[in-house]
């Protein structure tokens, strides 16, 4: 190990240890967070977890002592402050939301041959429903080629203490588990498609269905707001676009059916859902039998959007005006690329697009109050798996 790595990983460790103890002082209270010891096993190892918050990484460093790395999305890179303190001072792996990095696979085999333990959150992006979305199907072939050890871990309770659409913490109980430890000649024993089952079994979490089984009450301010970030259509009188969370109160502004988002995570009101994951569930559905019924016509659509091209982490205009999606294409204003030459297409914080494109581009829509990017990302995937 060279003079400056053995530096590199001094100071890290050291930065690890000292923002855990901050961020532990200030969240747990506020999570009611409790977790598992540390596991005894040997290191260096890999940290494989669900994603339900953007502050997963101190739930789970609530677990390790012992310092990680997190692989981050590439998205946080753009605040060059930010930047400098994850990539210096913490040690981070970035990552291209939805696309097989060489760079991030070449960052996570280094720190662990420095002898750092790292963390991946396998999903690749938080949950909008409650459930553990599916994992990277690049995760196995990562985990055997990286000869290193694996502990994977379950986050319980985190959906409903900070919500991905929501705002603001609400106190309630959240738990990190340690769920299982695999050795690296276990990992080399197996494929990556077994290594994958074994992930999607360990990491597998209905937030809805164990709060059924033991309710605990989340208790904050303005619990729905933000909600139309992951509902885009009335099951009352189906528009799209209507629906806002205000307070504790959702509605639709076209059709007025009210509902009130409960200390337990449940809806109570007019709309026939009692769960976000219901809905969700339920309006993906719509949106598969609207692309069927559409004939080739946009399925969806948004005025006033901006595509902006992300230059190594500056962005750039692109185009903007209506926002479109189809079967075959999505579009900002003059600016129109088929699906077939997109490669990778998720969300990166509430509402905001991201996707490269086969020739390398990396793309993302601008900041827009009351935008529901979900939609785009249900319909593209609909359109993806109608072609598997």
């Amino acid at each position: 190990m060279t003079q400056r790595v053995k530096s590199n990983k001094t100071l890290q460790n050291l930065f690890y240890r000292l923002a855990r103890s901050v961020a532990l002082f200030f969240f747990s209270r506020r999570f009611a967070l409790t977790a598992d010891p540390e596991p005894d096993f040997p290191g260096p190892y890999m940290v494989i977890a669900n994603h339900v918050t953007e502050l997963d990484f101190i739930l789970v460093a609530k677990v390790f002592k012992t310092p990680l790395s997190f692989v981050v999305g590439h998205g946080l890179m753009q605040n060059r402050l930010l930047a400098f303190v994850l990539l210096r001072l913490a040690g981070v792996i970035t990552k291209q939301k939805s696309t097989t990095d060489a760079r991030t696979t070449l960052g996570i085999l280094r720190r662990l041959q420095s002898g750092r333990n790292v963390c991946l959150f396998a999903e690749g992006n938080t949950t909008f429903s409650g459930q553990t979305g599916p994992i990277n199907p690049a995760t196995g072939s990562l985990l055997r080629s990286m000869r290193a050890g694996l502990v994977t871990c379950r986050i319980e309770g985190a959906y409903f203490a900070l919500p991905r659409w929501g705002k603001g913490i609400r106190t309630g109980r959240t738990v990190c588990r340690v769920i299982n430890t695999y050795s690296r000649e276990t990992l080399e024993s197996m494929s990556a498609h077994e290594i994958n089952q074994l992930l999607t079994q360990d990491l597998w979490e209905d937030a809805y269905e164990r709060q059924a089984l033991t309710p605990v009450p989340y208790r904050g301010r303005n619990r729905a707001q933000g909600l139309e970030h992951a509902l885009y259509l009335c099951p009352c009188c189906q528009s799209q676009n209507t629906l806002r969370g205000e307070g504790d109160r959702l509605r639709c502004t076209y059709c007025r059916a009210p509902a009130n988002y409960r200390e337990d995570g449940i809806l109570a009101g007019d709309f026939p859902h009692r769960t976000i994951l219901s809905w969700t569930t339920w309006q993906r559905e719509q949106l598969a039998r609207a692309l069927h019924a559409a004939a080739g016509q946009p399925v969806i659509r948004d005025e006033r959007q901006q595509l902006l091209l992300d230059e190594g982490g500056r962005l750039r205009e692109q185009a903007a005006g209506p926002m479109t999606m189809g079967a075959e294409a999505f579009a900002v204003g003059e600016w129109r690329t088929g699906l077939v030459d997109i490669t990778g297409f998720e969300i990166y914080r509430k509402n905001i697009i991201q996707f490269t494109l086969s020739d390398g581009r990396h793309f993302q829509t601008a900041k827009c109050t009351g935008f529901n990017a979900l939609k785009y990302r249900d319909l593209w995937e609909i359109i993806r798996e109608s072609r598997e």
